[in-house]
């Protein structure tokens, strides 16, 4: 079989002259071709890292973070955090009690 045989040139004018155009595509908004464009500018834009670096927040150290966080009067936690400093708060006038009778006694 030659090559001008496999081309078959005859059947893709056919086919080429009755696809529409790009711009008749775009035209129609329900096209793959408009729906990608409009895809594509709607994308999220992903910033340099110059950028970022430009527009990041100033951070903290862990010491002014914790002292801002003091003059909030934020503490963190939860249930388990309140047992545990109900827990710790017992222990500690346990402890104050056992040395103070510890010291009366002698």
């Amino acid at each position: 079989m030659t090559r001008i045989k496999k081309q078959r040139r005859m059947a893709n004018k056919i086919v080429l002259d009755k696809t529409p155009k790009k711009q008749e595509r775009l035209a129609d908004p329900d096209s793959y071709e408009s729906r990608k464009q409009r895809a594509q500018k709607l994308k999220k834009k992903h910033q340099s890292v110059e950028a970022k670096k430009a527009n990041a927040k100033p951070t903290q150290t862990a010491l002014a973070r914790d002292v801002a966080a003091g003059k909030r009067g934020e503490r963190h936690g939860g249930p388990l955090a309140d047992k545990i400093r109900q827990y710790n708060a017992e222990k500690r006038a346990q402890d104050e009690q056992g040395t103070d009778d510890s010291a009366n006694d002698e």
